[in-house]
């Protein structure tokens, strides 16, 4: 998933957070689908292309905790997949209200309690 962010953003199509890092970029045949919401599931195909592939069971990671991470482990949920929560594998930023880490921390037990997710430090998590 890549995250447009539109234009004049780090993140839109013209700013330097657009390119895939080395570490996550696609190997061989695997997509590239493109999102510009918080869900990697509205407006895009991605539901379709885990169908056809036979996925069942989603690991997400990644950023922005509060924003992207809760609405596609809710939006996954919602689907019917199995939602593994890496927890340890999604970060933030700090809020004048809470640090980084006491978002990611309340996530990981919200959605974990509210039975969205499995939330598993990424050690613990078999591929």
């Amino acid at each position: 998933m890549r995250h447009d962010g539109g234009a004049g953003d780090v993140l839109g199509r013209d700013g330097p957070g657009w390119a895939l890092h080395p570490a996550v970029a696609p190997r061989g045949d695997e997509p590239v689908i493109d999102k510009d919401r918080c869900s990697a599931f509205h407006g895009t195909d991605l539901h379709e292309q885990l169908q056809r592939r036979g996925i069942t069971h989603l690991v997400i990671a990644g950023m922005q905790t509060e924003y992207c991470i809760d609405t596609n482990c809710r939006d996954a949920h919602g689907l019917g997949y199995r939602v593994t929560l890496a927890s340890d594998g999604h970060t933030t930023f700090d809020t004048p209200e809470l640090p980084a880490s006491a978002v990611v921390a309340h996530h990981n037990r919200t959605l974990a309690q509210g039975g969205f997710v499995e939330a598993l430090p990424v050690e613990a998590i078999a591929f």
